[in-house]
């Protein structure tokens, strides 16, 4: 085989890998919203602004603040992945009821895991101290013009994400419910 067909082959091979690794995530993320079960939390206002990603919304959640006394085993290390379980209440709102740093098994049709990693650990012996956590569902791109209305929204607690999860914990967000009505919804595509 000449060098410039082995050049060609490799390249060839690179392409199809690249488009190979695509493709899965393409596959992943269609998964995740077709076919995880859904939860909805209502959103806290948070203030963004970014010129640069286009209009979107910043989502807060009551969630995203883990009491430390929830933690079960050791501390996760910085910067991995851990486990937030989250419970249905009688009203319908989620809360946190435990975190670990392995998954754990929960059969409980009212119990929901949620892979998070934290962006701030309070020092251990803090009394009452939260551990802040996000999931990957803080952000959303939305219609140009759309941004402060929802903001708006969520200052009046009218504002809620519904959030598809996987049995591995990961969270997408299908869509964004204004009122108890589904507004806007995530394309699989």
């Amino acid at each position: 085989m000449t060098a410039s067909r082995k050049i060609l082959l490799s390249l060839a091979i690179l392409a199809i890998a690249q488009t190979g690794v695509l493709a899965a995530m393409v596959v992943d993320r269609v998964r995740l919203l077709s076919s995880g079960r859904e939860i909805t939390l209502p959103v806290v206002p948070v203030d963004p602004r970014d010129l640069f990603r286009g209009e979107y919304v910043r989502l807060g959640y009551d969630v995203a603040n883990v009491p430390m006394r929830q933690l079960e085993g050791p501390r996760p290390r910085d910067n991995t992945a851990f486990y937030v379980v989250l419970e249905k209440k009688p009203d319908g709102a989620w809360q946190t009821v435990k975190m670990a740093r392995v998954m754990p098994q929960e059969t409980s049709p009212d119990r929901i895991v949620l892979k998070a990693r934290a962006t701030y650990w309070p020092a251990r012996d803090a009394t009452g101290a939260q551990v802040r956590v996000r999931y990957g569902i803080e952000s959303y791109f939305v219609p140009e013009g759309q941004g402060r209305k929802l903001e708006d929204l969520a200052r009046e607690k009218k504002l809620a994400t519904l959030v598809a999860v996987d049995s591995r914990g990961n969270a997408a967000i299908k869509g964004l419910i204004v009122d108890g009505v589904l507004q806007y919804e995530e394309p699989l595509f």
